[in-house]
């Protein structure tokens, strides 16, 4: 399908914490003749938006957890900047739970896991089809999801409550996460209780059917 970002070349932003990563998206970016240059790297999701709003590229590679703030937020800040941004979310999570909110979130066009079996192969592929309007997810997660009737919905979640349910999932400890949100012991464990009270059963049927109408045909038969 033809689409603005057909006949251009695409510029790109790397919104990204690990050193290991960054390099690693430069390098396979480098030699793509359809990518004009990645026009900015950033390490903390505050300084990546200002990035953004500088160079104006058409696509953010965007690490879902960064650490000053989640990928969620920079996403949604990005998209109220410029709706037609791209936005590749690329994270090492794969708890259902997380996934779903990730998958469910407007602002997220395509999402990749990191260490994923499908993660290198299917890289320049997703991103040319999310470059052509399409949305990816990495197959081992369609996968996993499937063997899930329903999921406990985080929708009700408050973005506070959402930032503590990811940092419990990566194994922090209330004194941890207590540093990282500088907040009392006391306000983390309440947002525990929280949380355990939101937490409800949803289908996911819908954002199955929402991935696989919106897969690439070559990328298909690897999301079967």
């Amino acid at each position: 399908m033809k689409n603005e970002f057909q006949n251009k070349i695409i510029k790109i932003s790397i919104i990204e914490d690990s050193e290991i990563h960054r390099e690693w998206l430069k390098m396979k970016l480098a030699d793509e003749i359809n990518i004009d240059a990645v026009v900015s790297i950033d390490r903390f999701g505050r300084d990546g938006i200002e990035s953004v709003k500088h160079y104006k590229p058409d696509v953010v590679l965007l690490d879902f957890q960064l650490e000053d703030m989640t990928g969620l937020e920079v996403a949604k800040r990005l998209k109220i900047h410029d709706p037609k941004i791209r936005v590749f979310a690329l994270t090492a999570h794969t708890e259902a739970l997380i996934i779903q909110r990730i998958i469910s979130d407007k602002n997220i066009d395509a999402i990749a896991i990191k260490g994923s079996p499908y993660f290198e192969a299917n890289f320049l592929p997703a991103l040319t089809h999310i470059i052509e309007g399409g949305t990816y997810i990495d197959p081992s997660l369609l996968k996993k999801i499937r063997a899930y009737n329903n999921l406990n919905n985080l929708e009700q979640l408050t973005k506070r409550e959402f930032e503590v349910f990811i940092q419990l999932n990566s194994g922090k400890t209330d004194e941890n996460i207590a540093a990282d949100l500088c907040v009392e012991i006391s306000h983390v464990r309440n947002l525990k209780s929280r949380i355990s009270k939101k937490i409800k059963m949803c289908d996911i049927d819908h954002v199955i059917s929402k991935i696989e109408q919106n897969s690439h045909p070559d990328l298909h038969n690897l999301i079967r």
